[in-house]
């Protein structure tokens, strides 16, 4: 029985720049407010790869981006056994307030399940 962790590595983090151009320039997105949802199909059979991004605009303290990040990266990291293949993800959060991580975590799982049904209905 192959049993997946809840994990979040270094692996699972989108830092390439070419990788990142590729995503915005071709992915796929939606608004499912309070999150953008970018995602591209990968390949490869290791994880995806993951981009949280916070506007340094709306949030002029570190801090309160840094919470948002967190939140974001926790309610991933529960539910990213939602997707059955390997992506390129981008999460770009437009609120101009701090939210409950209820109210992200459930932002995170509806967004989740879309780009699943998405990449289902296109194959």
């Amino acid at each position: 029985m192959n049993i997946q962790k809840n994990t979040f590595g270094k692996e699972e983090k989108l830092c390439s720049e070419k990788d990142i151009d590729s995503l915005y320039k071709t992915g796929q997105s939606f608004l499912n407010f309070p999150l953008v949802f970018y995602h591209l199909a990968a390949e490869g059979t290791g994880a995806s790869k993951v981009l949280i991004s916070v506007s340094k605009k709306k949030f002029k303290n570190a801090v309160d981006r840094n919470l948002v990040k967190r939140r974001l990266r926790e309610a991933y990291r529960l539910h990213k056994s939602i997707l059955s293949k390997v992506y390129h993800l981008g999460f770009v959060y437009i609120g101009n307030e701090i939210l409950p991580y209820e109210q992200l975590e459930k932002a995170m799982v509806d967004g989740l399940q879309k780009i699943e049904t998405a990449q289902d209905k296109s194959e």
